[in-house]
């Protein structure tokens, strides 16, 4: 039987997630990379005050160290907020662009990109059923770029990015909380010199607007960290296919909310890709028990 607490905190991270939108569709012109930077600064605080305060959820700063103890380490964490720094700064620009439906494109296809990568850069090996799925989902992907007439960048950037983060974090064993905390860390001085060159050249939309304006800011960081724990307490609670599937709310959330908050329309082809996808997580996830893991070392 199911973890009861785990499921309902499996379920909340990816639909908070998926709500992410609405704030940023909130905010309005706001440039994305001060969006950005405020999102990695406060979330940076937040978590600061739960490794701190709270060393039995997140091991203290004795993990921290132990996580920062090698220069292999190191560099792994430099690449990793470097690719979710790029990963946020697009999804961004999706929710102002109104590309809502690329985003969750990219959101529904990342875990078979990310096995694509970990067979190209860690070796990794796929089943039959693995590439039947990557088959199905990149005629989705080719479907939507002969309809576009050009590659749908938005979404495979989000999958790219994302993927490569989930790769360059493997090896490194690193807890979740722990991660994302030395990552939005490492952005905290760089983001607070890009705050102080808005404040000077008043161009700062959060710290020059009031309390509001403040209060939105910190909320940046909010909407982060709280999915992040839910996330966290959920996918140590249940088995990793039933997470990855429950993952599968958010992308769900976008599309429900580009349809009814922000009023976009998908063409009837838009469906015929979204089959595809769909039709290949179905193979991908239906014959995880029957031929094991989709990668094996």
């Amino acid at each position: 039987m199911l973890n009861a607490r785990g499921l309902v905190c499996a379920v909340l991270a990816p639909l908070l997630w998926g709500f992410v939108p609405i704030y940023i569709g909130i905010l309005g012109d706001v440039d994305a990379l001060e969006i950005v930077v405020h999102r990695a600064l406060w979330s940076g605080v937040i978590l600061l005050g739960l490794v701190t305060m709270a060393p039995s959820l997140t091991g203290g700063m004795t993990a921290v160290r132990a996580a920062l103890s090698t220069s292999r380490l190191r560099l792994g964490f430099a690449l990793t907020c470097g690719l979710v720094t790029v990963n946020w700064m697009i999804f961004v620009y999706a929710v102002q662009s109104r590309q809502l439906f690329e985003a969750a494109l990219g959101y529904f296809i990342y875990p078979l990109v990310t096995v694509v990568l970990g067979m190209l850069l860690l070796g990794e090996r796929l089943d039959r059923w693995a590439w039947v799925a990557i088959g199905v989902v990149a005629a989705g992907v080719a479907l939507k770029a002969a309809n576009l007439g050009d590659l749908p960048w938005v979404a495979l950037a989000l999958a790219g990015s994302f993927g490569l983060y989930g790769v360059v974090c493997k090896p490194m064993g690193i807890d979740l909380l722990i991660g994302i905390f030395i990552e939005t860390v490492m952005l905290i001085p760089l983001s607070i010199l890009y705050l102080w060159w808005l404040h000077s050249n008043g161009t700062a939309i959060f710290s020059g607007g009031g309390a509001v304006n403040t209060m939105l800011a910190v909320f940046a960081g909010i909407i982060t960290v709280v999915p992040l724990l839910l996330y966290h307490t959920g996918n140590r609670a249940l088995p990793i296919t039933v997470s990855s599937l429950l993952y599968y709310i958010n992308p769900t959330t976008h599309m429900v909310v580009g349809l009814l908050y922000f009023r976009l329309s998908i063409p009837p082809w838009e469906w015929v890709v979204f089959g595809l996808i769909w039709a290949g997580l179905v193979v991908y996830f239906a014959t995880r028990r029957q031929a094991g893991p989709a990668v094996k070392v």
